[in-house]
């Protein structure tokens, strides 16, 4: 379940896909980078994606029982922060639906239903719906436009990549689709054309301009910065973990490398797809 890889590169990746040698067969993995800053406060960066395996989700609770704060993402317009158990079997959101109908096709798990969000160690770290609205509202935004930004960033992204010769091409293409769903196994094809698909386009890294355009991306980076900010200056523990999705990463990570100070000591590896 864990590989543990000491990695000295000062830009991390955090969600992978890795072959098996098989048809239709390997693995998404997302990644557990540590920091350490010169007091020695260490930050775990606990990349994650949505919908994944049980067993991915057992072992990141386990995992986070160690942890003195693990600070999560959530939009949530509850006062309180931790999920209700409605918010758990709805998704909380339109967007929460669609990952656990995707999570059931796909014979996945959704991360809200399977996280213990209870625990006396988590601590909510991101925007409420209210601020982000406003902030939205300020930018002269809407959910639709948002989210063509940040389509608009990731293709300007992997543009870029490709100039670079780094870019991987797209899983997804007419070809293999076609071919996927001839195949006699339809739905392991379909997950497998998935998950290559989230390790190439979650692997881009997304620069510091374009983040800060993208409200669903800066503007809620800024907001678990801040709350990593007041564990680090409160005392609150000196193992911390920042659990976000894989796409937030990067720019967290500069921060943390650039701005805080912190170095990075290790990287260890989670299967949070295994196929079949």
């Amino acid at each position: 379940m864990l590989a543990l890889l000491v990695t000295p590169s000062s830009h991390a990746q955090f969600v992978r896909f890795v072959e098996d040698g098989q048809q239709w067969q390997g693995k998404l993995q997302t990644s557990i980078n540590r920091y350490v800053a010169k007091n020695g406060t260490e930050v775990e960066l606990v990349a994650a994606v949505h919908i994944a395996d049980a067993a991915y989700y057992e072992a990141l609770n386990a995992y986070f029982e160690q942890r003195d704060v693990v600070l999560y993402e959530l939009v949530t317009s509850e006062p309180d922060p931790d999920l209700s158990q409605q918010a758990r079997d709805d998704g909380g959101s339109a967007i929460g639906f669609v990952q656990a109908a995707m999570a059931s096709y796909l014979q996945l798990q959704f991360q809200l239903q399977e996280i213990n969000y209870g625990a006396d160690n988590f601590r909510h770290a991101d925007l409420s719906m209210q601020e982000l609205r406003s902030i939205m509202d300020a930018k002269n935004e809407n959910f639709f436009t948002m989210f063509m930004n940040l389509a608009a960033a990731q293709m300007a992204s992997e543009q870029q990549a490709r100039l670079n010769g780094s870019g991987a091409v797209s899983s997804f293409t007419v070809l293999s689709l076609l071919t996927a769903l001839a195949a006699d196994n339809q739905g392991q094809a379909l997950k497998y054309l998935v998950a290559q698909e989230l390790g190439r386009s979650g692997g881009l890294i997304i620069g510091a301009e374009l983040e800060s355009q993208v409200t669903i991306l800066g503007d809620r980076n800024a907001a678990a910065l801040g709350e990593l900010q007041q564990v680090l200056s409160d005392g609150s523990g000196q193992r911390i973990s920042l659990f976000y999705g894989a796409a937030h990463m990067p720019g967290i990570e500069r921060a943390l490398l650039e701005e805080l100070e912190f170095s990075m000591s290790e990287q260890t590896w989670l299967d949070a797809w295994v196929i079949p």
